[in-house]
């Protein structure tokens, strides 16, 4: 089907299964933006990939109630289908060129400011266990560009348990 004018660059991606991505704090702060996270992208495909040397990273924050995992927050233009559906969408989004290439069996390191993240990561009570979900995926116009852009969608999981710390005496 043809996509509409307003949808051109909607493009729909299957996760990625030879290329992975994971996050975690890379210990850096500012007190602008707060936590800086580092995303590490690995690639165990055959071929080179590239990304833009800063992606718009996606992202969702879930929370874990009754060992359910509930939606609290979630931005960006790129993201998952629905919460059932691994499947994800990028949507136009604008991309810092030049690209990053990654050769097979290497790897590259992003890192990133979300303070929205920070805000969707304070803990609801006493102790909060979350999910954070960065997502990335080419838009349609810049995977036609540019055909070493990786073809599936990212999904980095970082797991965390959040305790509410008292107020200051």
């Amino acid at each position: 089907m043809p996509l509409s004018a307003e949808n051109a660059g909607r493009r729909v991606v299957a996760p990625c299964e030879l290329t992975t991505a994971t996050v975690v704090l890379s210990g850096r702060e500012s007190d602008a933006q707060g936590s800086e996270f580092a995303i590490r992208v690995t690639n165990s495909s055959p071929r080179i990939v590239a990304l833009p040397r800063s992606p718009e990273f996606g992202w969702r924050v879930d929370t874990l109630r009754k060992k359910d995992w509930l939606l609290k927050a979630e931005g960006g233009a790129v993201h998952r289908v629905s919460a059932k559906d691994p499947h994800v969408i990028a949507s136009g989004q604008v991309e810092n060129l030049p690209l990053v290439e990654i050769a097979p069996a290497h790897g590259e390191t992003f890192l990133l400011y979300l303070p929205a993240v920070e805000k969707a990561l304070q803990p609801d009570s006493q102790f909060s266990h979350y999910k954070l979900t960065l997502y990335w995926a080419a838009d349609a116009e810049l995977a036609r560009i540019h055909p070493s852009v990786l073809p599936c969608a990212l999904a980095a999981e970082w797991v965390v348990d959040v305790q509410r710390l008292p107020p200051p005496k």
